[in-house]
C-alpha cells in the first residue's frame, strides 16, 4: 500500500508554521556534510546536515536535498553521489557552499587524487563516502535520496564541523569527553 503523501505535502490546521518548525529544529545539532557529484564533468558541492546513516549491512546513507536544486537534478541524472564528512576548520567551505544561487564548483578543494570519481572527495574531510543511487522519495520541496555505499574511507583524526542553533560550531570539550567515555 502506498502512503498518502497529501498528508506530508498539504498544509493543516494541526501543521506547526515554517518559523515555529525552523526554530525547534535548530536546537538538534548536527554534523556538517558536503553532498558531492559531478555537474557537466566538474565537480561540485552542496553543503547538508539532513545526512544519515540507514543501514550498515548492506552499507546505505540517507540525503534530503532540495528537488529544484543544482545537486539534486546532477545527482538524479547521473545516479551518483558522495559525502564529505566536513571537519571543525572547513567552515568556510561549509559556508561556500550552502550559499544560495550561488557556483559550488569545488575544484580547489576536491582531494587532487580523486581520478575523477563520480563523487568528488573534498581534501581534508574527516571520511567520505562514495555512494550509488538506490532509492528516491518526494516530499514536499524536498527529495530523499538513499545512497549505497560503494567505497568509504576515513581520515580517523581531526574534529568535525557542527550545526547548531543556525551557526557552524566545533564540539566543546564537554561533547569530545561524552564521545570519547
Amino acid at each position: 500500500m502506498t502512503p498518502d503523501l497529501r498528508l506530508i505535502t498539504d498544509p493543516t490546521p494541526e501543521t506547526a508554521s515554517t518559523a515555529e518548525f525552523a526554530d525547534a529544529m535548530s536546537a538538534l545539532a548536527g554534523g556538517v556534510v558536503l553532498v558531492t557529484c559531478r555537474l557537466d564533468g566538474r565537480p561540485w558541492g552542496m553543503t547538508v546536515t539532513s545526512f544519515v546513516s540507514v543501514s550498515a549491512d548492506p552499507p546505505s546513507v540517507l540525503i534530503s536535498l532540495g528537488s529544484e536544486t543544482t545537486s539534486a537534478r546532477a545527482i538524479t541524472a547521473t545516479r551518483r553521489f558522495g559525502v564529505s564528512i566536513l571537519a571543525e576548520e572547513q567552515v568556510a567551505l561549509a559556508r561556500l557552499c550552502s550559499a544560495t544561487g550561488a557556483a559550488k564548483f569545488l575544484e580547489p578543494f576536491v582531494d587532487p587524487d580523486d581520478g575523477g570519481t563520480a563523487s568528488p572527495p573534498v581534501a581534508g574531510a574527516l571520511a567520505h563516502l562514495d555512494c550509488a543511487l538506490a532509492q528516491t522519495v518526494r516530499i514536499a520541496d524536498h527529495t530523499i535520496f538513499i545512497g549505497r555505499v560503494r567505497a568509504a574511507r576515513s581520515s580517523r583524526s581531526g574534529t568535525p564541523l557542527l550545526y547548531h542553533r543556525r551557526g557552524y560550531r566545533p564540539p566543546t570539550e564537554r561533547t569530545l569527553t561524552c564521545l570519547s567515555s
